[in-house]
């Protein structure tokens, strides 16, 4: 089961780099190892170079006057389509040098963008330098002009590290394609991407702003509307998943955080605040605001993290090194609690200068089954622990037999014994097994279980013994403020 693995979709920096020896001939194009090379520059966004070609000494050779290139269009469009470089050549003799610099047969170093075929399908990674290669730097390394404008170099990258360095054991990219339409058709064609993929099961959608305006509060509800009704339809499917979601920091409020809890309401969508973080960036040896969909990522790392009944409450969180002023100003108690109580997840600073989840809430605020998000990833992991074990008892297809409900009902019981032993669930009862009457080809079980409630709450009561008499005081002390 794949509940450490976070899967998160967004813009990523559109492209690879690749260098490599080549020989070059006047005759005919040798093909570079890559397809869906970009042959001419590109202004983006995202702004991709031209090829640059070298001699081994190290010359740069001139495109138009030294090489050449030919592109072979391919089956699947431009990601698929082949590019050779060809030598110009002004000489008659095959191994004289040309006027412009090169030889027949000369190798030649060429690094040049490319985007393949499978750019924008899910891909795994464990290894935060590889991620780096695919999508790009998660930061700028030269400080913008403006101290406002956002220093994100690739989100899908920064997002992917801030999850890793919470816990996740991997992370599940999904690149938006700009090919797809406006921003919000894009992420509805990257959940589709992962619809029938059991390791997708801890979502964060990044709600970039840009031509899609994310921080219009109609345009967000609209976004935080499509993973809610994808998750809920893959749990319908068999496929538990739950989001986690932020704003982005231009969210104009007009519809505060709790409103937008309440208006979803689903046991499957966490709504993180705030919706701006401070974040270091090493390569200006600085700090710098991010968006709340970044806060979403380090939440997601976290709980992937946790064993499966652990939620987040109380939980600390890393990757950041604070909370804006007017932020952290502006977290009064009682803010905090109408946050809580409408459903939002909110970070906050405790006592100890951690950056910690005050309660893992989901926006369905109407039970603790579906206010807590730990009992919602209990149940979809019990789920999916029945449905492979099931699929692996060997029993489905066989002829039934007076023994087939005895054997049915035995590899129930081992697999709920193991969630048992595992802390998923503490106990089970009323494991009910039968053949169908209205369809016989059918055996049905039914059981229920008791899973582990987590505890948000710590009453203690103490009293002061005065000489001059007894004063009782009750202080009540709570992990999560709701």
């Amino acid at each position: 089961m794949s509940t450490s693995t976070v899967t998160i979709f967004g813009p990523a920096l559109g492209y690879e780099t690749f260098s490599e020896v080549l020989a070059v001939y006047s005759a005919s194009g040798t093909a570079l190892s890559q397809k869906g090379v970009y042959a001419t520059a590109v202004a983006g966004p995202p702004a991709i170079a031209a090829p640059v070609v070298k001699t081994l000494a190290g010359v740069t050779m001139t495109y138009g006057d030294d090489y050449t290139f030919e592109v072979v269009a391919g089956s699947g469009g431009a990601s698929t389509a082949v590019t050779k470089i060809k030598r110009l050549s002004a000489t008659e003799e095959p191994t004289d040098p040309s006027p412009h610099g090169l030889i027949e047969g000369q190798q030649v170093r060429i690094t040049y963008g490319f985007t393949s075929a499978s750019y924008y399908e899910p891909t795994l990674h464990e290894d935060y330098d590889k991620i780096v290669a695919m999508y790009g730097p998660p930061l700028v390394s030269v400080a913008p002009a403006s101290p406002t404008d956002s220093q994100v170099a690739s989100a899908l990258t920064l997002a992917a590290k801030i999850a890793l360095e919470n816990g996740a054991a991997d992370v599940l990219c999904v690149p938006t394609n700009p090919a797809a339409g406006d921003f919000r058709t894009q992420l509805s064609a990257a959940y589709a991407k992962v619809e029938v993929d059991y390791r997708a099961q801890i979502l964060v959608p990044l709600f970039v702003d840009g031509t899609y305006d994310t921080g219009s509060a109609t345009n967000l509800a609209n976004l935080l509307a499509d993973v809610k009704n994808h998750c809920e339809s893959a749990a319908a499917d068999g496929y538990g998943r739950i989001a986690f979601t932020g704003a982005p920091a231009t969210y104009d409020n007009t519809s505060g955080h709790d409103a937008l809890a309440i208006q979803q309401s689903s046991r499957r969508l966490v709504l993180a605040y705030p919706n701006r973080i401070l974040t270091f960036n090493s390569g200006v040896n600085a700090s710098t605001e991010v968006d709340g969909f970044y806060l979403a990522a380090a939440m997601a790392g976290r709980i992937a993290r946790n064993p499966v009944a652990r939620g987040l409450t109380r939980q600390s969180l890393t990757s950041f090194t604070g909370l804006p002023a007017t932020v952290a100003q502006a977290m009064t108690k009682s803010f905090r609690n109408n946050l809580s109580k409408s459903g939002v997840c909110v970070a906050e600073i405790n006592q100890a200068n951690q950056l910690i989840v005050r309660h893992g809430l989901s926006t369905q605020m109407t039970s603790v089954l579906t206010q807590e998000i730990s009992l919602t990833r209990i149940g979809d992991t019990l789920l999916q622990m029945v449905q492979t074990g099931m699929e692996n008892s060997g029993l489905i297809g066989e002829p039934i037999t007076a023994e087939m409900t005895t054997n049915v009902k035995s590899a129930l019981l081992g697999l709920l014994e193991q969630a048992v032993g595992d802390g998923i669930v503490v106990s089970y009862a009323n494991v009910l097994v039968r053949q169908q009457s209205a369809d016989p080809s059918i055996i049905e079980a039914t059981f229920s279980y008791k899973p582990p409630i987590p505890m948000n709450y710590i009453t203690v009561k103490f009293s002061v013994d005065l000489t001059t008499g007894d004063t009782t005081a009750q202080e009540q002390n709570s992990t999560a403020a709701v």
